[in-house]
Formats: C-alpha cells, sequence, structure tokens
C-alpha cells in the first residue's frame, strides 16, 4: 500500500512538472496569437457587414418601391373600377360566383396578386365569409312567369303544411310532385325535388329516396337551397344516411364531394366549409386522403383573418392604393386597397393579398440582377421575429420600411468557406501552426493523464483485490488450523466434538476450494482462456441439485429458504458447472446482504420463449446508481454492511451469462431488498446447437 501511495506521488509531480516547463509558456504564446487573429478577423467581418447592410438596404427598397408599383397597375384597372355589386352586406353563391369569374380573369394579368378581395364597410363580402340569410319562398316565385309562379307557390306551400304542420309527409309528396312538374325553373325544380326526396325517406320508401337524392344531385348539384348549400352536398350526405341504414357504404362520393369542395367548385361561407370538410371527415371511416394546398381554402382563411382584424384610418381617396399587413400565428399578409368609385356602394373598398412566394422566388432575383447585387451575396427574405446576428457574424439583416413588417432581408457572403479562404489565409497560417503545436502538447497531456489515471485506477483495484482476497483466505485457514491443532493434541475429545470438528474442517475447505476457484475462473477469462461447454437440454434438474445442496448449508446457518422450481422447462444451452457456479454466487451474495431477515428466495419457471431463474433477499437493498457498476471485476457498493466480498462474484455471474447468450437483471432499492434475475433464451426448433465457445 505505501509502494502505490509512492508511485501515485511520482506520477502527480511528474504532471505537474510537465505543465510548468513545457504547456505553460505555449499556452500564454497561444493566447496572445489569438488574441492577433481575432482583431483582424473582427476588422474584416466589420467592413463586409458594412458592405452586406447597404447593399441590403438598397435591395429592401427598390423592392418595395417595385410592389407598390404592381399594386397600383393591379388595382387600378378598369374592369375593376367598373365593378356591379350587389346592395346588402353579403351576395347569394350565385352572385359571388360570377365576382370569382371576373376577379380570377384579373388576377392572372397581374402576378403579385394571389387573393382579390372586396370590402363594404367592415364586412368583406367577397370572399364569401358570413353565410348569406335564409332564402325565402318569394326569392324563387320572382323568377318566374307570374301565373305559374302563383301556381307553384301554392302547391308547395301547401305541401309544407302537410308535412311541417300536420306530420302528414305522404299527402305532402303528392303537392311536392305536383309542383316539381310544373315548368318553373331549375331552381324552383330543385327545391321541389328536395322536398320530396325528404317526404320519401319520411314515409320510409328508402330505393325510392335514393333515386330522388341522386337525381337531385345530378342535374341540380351546382345550384343551392334555401341555406346556401350546393344540392350535390345535400344530396350526398342524405345519400350516405340511406347508405348506412342499408349497411352500405358511400365513402367514394363523400371523398369526391370532399375533392369538390377543397377545390372550390362552389361559393360557401367560412362556417359552411369548415362544418362540411369537418362533416366528412366524421362520416368516412379511414382516413381523408391528401388532397394538396388548396388555394380555395386559402383564400377564405385570408378573409376570415382580414373580417376580424382589418382596419383603416382616416378618410380614404378614390384612386389611393394603401396597404396594410397583418398575420394569424404562423401565417403572415400583405395586402393592398383602394376605395371604388362612387356609385359602388358606400364605403367600399377593393383589394388584394400579395404572391408572397412569387415576391420571394421572382421578384426579389429579377431587381437583385438589375441592380447589380454582388454574386458573392447569398440573399433570403427571413421572419422578422429571428434572432439578431452576432457582431461577429458575417451576415447583415435590414428590415423594410413601409411593407413586409414580416420580413427581413438577409445578406450573407455566398459561401463563408470561400471567403475565409480569401480573406484570412495569412493568418490563418499562423493560428493553424500554433494550434497544432497547442493540439499536440494537449494530446501527450491527455495521454500522460491517462495512463497515470489507468495505473493509479489499476493499482488501488489490485490492492483491494489482495485485501479482500487475503482476507477470504485467512479465515478458513485460520479455522482449519484451529481445529486440526485442536483434534491433533486433543486427546480426550468426545466423539460428538471430533466430528463437529470435520465438519468445520470440510466446510471452511470447501470454502477455500471456492474461492480459489473463483480466482482461477477470473484468471481464464482475464487471459481469454475461459471455456464453456454448452449442451441443450433442461436446466431444471441442474438447478434444483445446486439450489438444494446450498439451500441445506443455509439453513443449518438459520436461513429460511423458499423454493419455488419448475419440474420440468423448455430446452437451453447451458454448462451445468458454469451454472451451478452462477447459481451459488446469487445465493451466497443474498445470504451475505439478507440482514436480519435471514430470507433466501428462489424461483424457477418458463415465461413467454425464456427460461428465468430468481434469487431474492430482503435485505438492505442497492442504490439505483450501483445496479452497473457491481458487475464490474473488483467493484464492492461503499457502505455496504455485511460480510462483503471481493468484487468478483457478480463479474462472474454476467460473464456466465454473456457467454450462454442470456442476461441478467437486477431489482432493488435501499432497504427493500434485492432480486437478481438469469434469463436463458429458449432454443426454436431448428437452430443448430453450439459448440464450447471461448470467452
Amino acid at each position: 500500500m505505501i509502494a502505490f501511495r509512492k508511485i501515485r506521488s511520482s506520477f502527480r509531480r511528474a504532471i505537474l512538472v510537465y505543465l510548468l516547463a513545457i504547456v505553460g509558456p505555449t499556452l500564454v504564446f497561444l493566447y496572445l496569437g489569438l488574441q492577433s487573429v481575432q482583431r483582424q478577423h473582427q476588422a474584416i467581418t466589420s467592413l463586409t457587414v458594412s458592405n452586406l447592410r447597404l447593399s441590403g438596404e438598397r435591395l429592401a427598397a427598390e423592392l418595395e418601391r417595385r410592389v407598390w408599383q404592381l399594386a397600383k397597375t393591379s388595382l387600378q384597372n378598369d374592369e375593376l373600377l367598373q365593378l356591379q355589386l350587389p346592395p346588402g352586406d353579403a351576395n347569394y353563391p350565385e352572385e359571388t360566383r360570377q365576382l370569382r369569374m371576373l376577379l380570377e380573369r384579373v388576377k392572372d394579368r397581374h402576378s403579385v396578386v394571389r387573393h382579390y378581395f372586396i370590402l363594404r364597410g367592415s364586412t368583406v363580402i367577397f370572399p364569401l365569409v358570413r353565410t348569406p340569410s335564409l332564402r325565402q319562398l318569394d326569392d324563387y316565385i320572382t323568377r318566374e312567369d307570374q301565373e305559374a309562379g302563383k301556381r307553384f307557390a301554392a302547391l308547395f306551400t301547401e305541401g309544407e303544411n302537410r308535412e311541417l304542420r300536420q306530420q302528414r309527409p305522404k299527402q305532402a309528396l303528392s303537392f311536392y310532385r305536383q309542383s316539381y312538374e310544373m315548368p318553373v325553373s331549375e331552381g324552383s325544380k330543385a327545391l321541389a325535388l328536395a322536398r320530396v326526396a325528404r317526404c320519401l325517406r319520411k314515409v320510409n320508401q328508402l330505393k325510392a329516396a335514393e333515386r330522388a337524392y341522386r337525381k337531385l344531385g345530378e342535374q341540380f348539384g351546382d345550384l343551392y337551397d334555401g341555406f346556401h348549400r350546393p344540392y350535390a352536398l345535400v344530396a350526398a350526405f342524405e345519400l350516405d344516411d340511406l347508405a348506412r341504414m342499408q349497411g352500405e357504404s358511400s365513402s367514394q362520393s363523400l371523398i369526391d364531394i370532399n375533392r369538390d369542395l377543397v377545390q372550390g367548385r362552389w361559393e360557401l361561407s367560412t362556417d359552411q366549409i369548415e362544418y362540411s370538410l369537418a362533416a366528412i371527415e366524421e362520416r368516412l371511416e379511414e382516413p381523408m386522403p391528401q388532397m394538396g394546398e388548396s388555394e380555395y381554402l386559402n383564400h377564405l382563411e385570408m378573409a376570415s383573418v382580414l373580417q376580424e382584424g382589418f382596419r383603416h384610418y382616416g378618410p380614404l381617396r378614390v384612386g389611393e392604393v394603401y396597404a396594410y399587413a397583418f398575420s394569424q400565428g404562423e401565417t403572415s399578409y400583405q395586402t393592398f386597397y383602394s376605395p371604388l368609385p362612387a356609385g359602388r356602394g358606400t364605403d367600399t373598398l377593393v383589394g388584394f393579398a400579395v404572391d408572397l412566394n412569387w415576391v420571394e422566388s421572382q421578384l426579389l432575383p429579377q431587381w437583385r440582377r438589375e441592380l447589380e447585387v454582388d454574386d458573392g451575396f447569398a440573399v433570403a427574405l427571413k421572419v422578422a421575429k429571428i434572432p439578431a446576428p452576432h457582431p461577429n457574424d458575417l451576415a447583415a439583416t435590414v428590415s423594410f420600411t413601409t411593407l413586409f413588417p414580416f420580413w427581413q432581408l438577409s445578406m450573407a457572403p455566398a459561401s463563408i468557406e470561400a471567403w475565409k479562404a480569401t480573406t484570412r489565409r495569412g493568418i490563418l497560417v499562423f493560428a493553424g501552426s500554433t494550434i497544432l503545436i497547442f493540439c499536440v502538447l494537449i494530446l501527450g497531456v491527455f495521454l500522460l493523464m491517462r495512463d497515470v489515471s489507468r495505473e493509479l485506477k489499476l493499482g488501488r483495484l489490485r490492492a483491494d483485490f489482495i485485501s479482500s482476497v487475503s482476507h477470504e483466505l485467512k479465515t478458513p485457514l485460520t479455522l482449519i488450523r484451529l481445529y486440526g491443532e485442536t483434534l491433533l493434541h486433543g486427546k480426550r475429545s468426545r466423539e460428538k466434538e471430533r466430528k463437529s470438528y470435520y465438519q468445520i474442517i470440510t466446510r471452511e475447505s470447501e470454502r477455500l476450494s471456492h474461492l480459489i476457484e473463483k480466482v482461477l475462473d477470473f484468471s481464464r477469462i482475464d487471459r481469454g482462456q475461459k471455456q464453456y461447454n454448452l449442451q441443450e437440454g433442461d436446466v431444471a434438474p441442474v438447478v434444483a441439485r445446486t439450489v438444494e445442496v446450498y439451500g441445506e448449508y443455509l439453513m443449518r446457518q438459520g436461513f429460511s429458504v423458499k423454493t419455488d422450481l419448475a419440474a420440468h422447462l423448455p430446452p437451453v444451452q447451458f454448462d451445468p458447472d458454469a451454472i451451478s457456479e452462477a447459481i451459488l454466487n446469487l445465493m451466497d451474495n443474498a445470504a451475505k446482504f439478507a440482514g436480519e431477515s435471514k430470507f433466501v428466495g428462489v424461483r424457477l419457471r418458463s415465461d413467454d420463449n425464456q427460461v428465468v431463474f430468481e434469487v431474492e433477499d430482503h435485505g438492505i437493498g442497492i442504490p439505483p446508481g450501483e445496479h452497473e457498476k457491481i458487475f464490474q471485476q473488483f467493484y464492492r457498493a461503499p457502505g455496504r454492511t455485511g460480510k462483503g466480498g471481493y468484487g468478483l462474484g457478480l463479474f462472474l455471474v454476467k460473464h456466465i451469462m454473456d457467454a450462454h447468450g442470456g442476461k441478467i437483471e437486477l431489482e432493488s432499492e435501499p432497504g427493500c431488498g434485492s432480486l437478481f434475475r438469469l434469463i436463458f433464451p429458449v432454443r426454436e426448433p431448428g437452430e443448430g446447437v453450439g459448440g464450447s465457445p471461448e470467452h
């Protein structure tokens, strides 16, 4: 132990001398050199960032000016200025569809436009955000011939009276059919046919109702009912209900309707489209196929956000173009708007949302080329909330002054590595050589400290091992010598006493042999010469025999040994001697740390293609931080009471289980005892039988 301390002290002195004589001055030289490198790098970086910022400010200003020009051209269009809008706060879907077709034609001429919108006061009237008020029967009659209209209204009203007030759908069906047969417009016919189908369903004529709804969807699918729902959508939901009542499925029809909704086949309000898509998804038994991004839904989403947050201040002048930017979640919008001339409504505005993708991918590169911004710069539009660059970073961010508050123009060298190669080549020669020397020194210190650490650890482990083994050898030898001398010189010892002495000598001899065999096993493992003779068979007899022999020994020592061993188990590959040794080590370990409980539990069972052997005690337990360490060679948990070991038992058990293709598990908490579990894999039919692997 004294020699070990001398070696450790000499190693420490060697490291200290090495650090003071060589590493210290080198570190000072390296620090001064790196300070010089940093000052030169900062000067070059500052000049580069200034150039980047100037180029970015120029490009941002020109980009804003160009977008303003495009916005004025897009809004001062003759077709927009001559828009004829219906009175009221909301259009009917048919009128909104005509308005969309006109605005889509105008949009195709202006790449900067993504979505047009129209506001009247503070209400978005295009696209439809709010569902129009319920359409009354008079709205249909005004489009009919006077006599036909009166006759249709009388029949339809009588049908509603019989169906809704008198609850006589069968009588109402006759009146609805008569109104459908009249020479009226398609809108009125669709209204009557929808009521016919509804009454047929009420009177439980399901097949006839199905035919009526199918006809309604095919012939009048693009017309709207009184609630401004397209008849194709109404028919699809009703047909799905009828199919479910008959144990059938209409998933494909619903998927087709969903596609039409997403692609904007009909004009629906935001609430209607959300309800319809949710209803379709709820009806489908499988997830909805991905449809891709929908410009129609994006248009409605933009209009909904605009409805909630759009505000303009001060009087607006016809012919002037104004800008307004807003965000919703992670989506941002830049819009432009202008008042329509007098006679188009009170305080009516027409505007559009800018196509930000087009600005970023088309307009920005175009103006970069026209302004001849250095090709060595990388230019990009980034979200304005990104962290500001560090002063030493080769990048500059420029904010826009009037437009795009949610963006910043990012300027950086196109190739940082190329820029460094051209601006710091001379500096890096010095820095590189200095760093190389420093790395060599650090490597030397690392290797020296690693060797010292290994030697110290190995020396400590050897010292602990020798001390532990010496103690373990001394105890049985002392007892053997004591009782041997007693027998040798004890002339008058009784037969019972001599038998007891012989038993003690035999027991301690076995204990000594077990210890020596364990040390020899460790030596073979350490040299890589340990071999196991693996054989396939039932491990239960070997386990039972080992537990019986060592269990009797423990019971003589006052232990309570509880066993639960299966008699027959699936075949596994095992070495009988090695398995016996592992079981003895675990039971001996449990007895050492069983504490006052003096309980050892042993179980053997088959579980899910595995053979499981468990040894349990109710002793002092093992802290969670020690669970992995106790399987290392020479390791003994600090602070544990009891006889203790010499740090090889559990190491040998783990090595045995690894050689058998199994594993060892531990469940333990301080004060709650420990449970060690050996798990052997069951051989699958047809697998080859292993030989005698060397470990």
